[in-house]
């Protein structure tokens, strides 16, 4: 990216996030990892903290309780008070289930009140092809005349994290502000059949430039991105942003549990030590993700068990007597391939502004080269 690019992108970036700071460092929504406290400690270091939302958009789901007490909790850690601006973080849904066509009548409600700057939105499901769209305008929607908003405005920027150019495609017709191209490299849920990080954000920004020429749309890059240098890579790659996940599991203030903590800061050459596979969440007994989705995670015994050809109902069974035994050796660890680049845990504000410094400075070096 040149620099006049470079600084056009981060003038957008301000403009729509008035409190970050350039480069735009985002911190991933990762559930039974992200909080109110960790997105706001983001957020105040110049960053853009996410918190997740939940999936579970039915009437009267304690999801919706919870998703209106974490907005409460994050702007009380922000210091601010409840009739203020509108609270500086975002929250994310994931969007497969079928209850997701509540999502207007039940969610949009709770964030109207409280109005975060962005809504963050994965994984619709295959058979329901409008499921993104029909949330978008349940959010660009006028309030009811029963909304609690005290008739304030909002207009919050609506995310998309796609694994493909044809998705990135849907999300701008869909009403998308942002498209996250997440990269193969990342941890956690994502598409199962993609690129990685370096081949598909230049891609879905050269997409988008040329077959959206009257929308306003920015892009973040997500995938393995670890540290200062990665982030400085995809705003080479034409991203106006570059978003963090598994950097952010050993956050102090991170609701991970200790051995991911430990399994994150133990392993390195993440390319062969994390592996993408159905097997992490079907171990666990989940099936619910749609067949399009897979997630990245550590290698456990429980793979090499896979690769082996156990069949899955015994090694369910072994997971679950390590499990039971207090063996947490096949317990599973979303991870990116970046995971060797963490070496300690640190507070997330502190993470923030190392990982923003570094992208300077690596910036810096590639002009003083020239």
């Amino acid at each position: 990216m040149t620099t006049k690019l470079a600084r056009m992108a981060g003038s957008r970036m301000k403009s729509w996030f008035p409190t970050t700071s350039y480069p735009l460092i985002v911190s991933a929504p990762m559930d039974f990892v992200t909080n109110p406290r960790l997105a706001a400690e983001v957020t105040k270091a110049g960053g853009l903290g996410f918190i997740q939302g939940g999936r579970d958009f039915a009437p009267g789901s304690p999801v919706l309780a919870r998703l209106d007490e974490q907005l409460r909790q994050a702007r009380a850690h922000l210091g601010l008070p409840e009739t203020d601006a509108p609270l500086p973080v975002g929250v994310a849904f994931v969007a497969y289930a079928a209850s997701t066509k509540h999502f207007g009548a039940t969610a949009a409600p709770i964030l109207r009140r409280h109005r975060p700057a962005a809504v963050w939105l994965f994984a619709p499901s295959p058979g329901a092809p409008d499921t993104i769209r029909d949330v978008v305008a349940s959010l660009r929607r006028p309030p009811a005349a029963n909304d609690d908003n005290d008739g304030r405005s909002w207009n919050p920027k609506i995310v998309v994290q796609v694994g493909s150019v044809a998705a990135a495609r849907s999300a701008v017709r869909d009403g998308a502000d942002v498209v996250v191209a997440q990269g193969t490299d990342a941890g956690g849920h994502q598409w199962a059949a993609g690129a990685g990080v370096v081949s598909l954000v230049p891609e879905v920004v050269d997409v988008l430039r040329e077959e959206f020429p009257g929308r306003e749309v920015a892009v973040w890059g997500a995938g393995g991105i670890a540290d200062g240098r990665g982030v400085a890579a995809v705003l080479a790659l034409g991203a106006e942003g570059a978003v963090l996940g598994t950097r952010y599991m050993v956050a102090a203030e991170s609701d991970a549990q200790d051995f991911k903590k430990k399994a994150i800061l133990e392993t390195s050459d993440g390319g062969a030590n994390t592996v993408k596979s159905q097997l992490h969440d079907h171990i666990q007994g989940n099936r619910s993700w749609p067949d399009m989705y897979d997630g990245r995670a550590v290698v456990t015994p429980s793979h090499h068990d896979h690769a082996a050809g156990v069949p899955l109902d015994e090694n369910t069974r072994r997971f679950n007597a390590a499990k039971e035994g207090g063996d947490l050796s096949r317990m599973v660890t979303w991870s990116g391939t970046g995971v060797g680049l963490i070496k300690e845990e640190l507070p997330a504000a502190e993470i923030t502004r190392r990982v923003r410094d570094g992208a300077l400075k690596a910036m810096e070096g590639l002009r003083s080269s020239l």
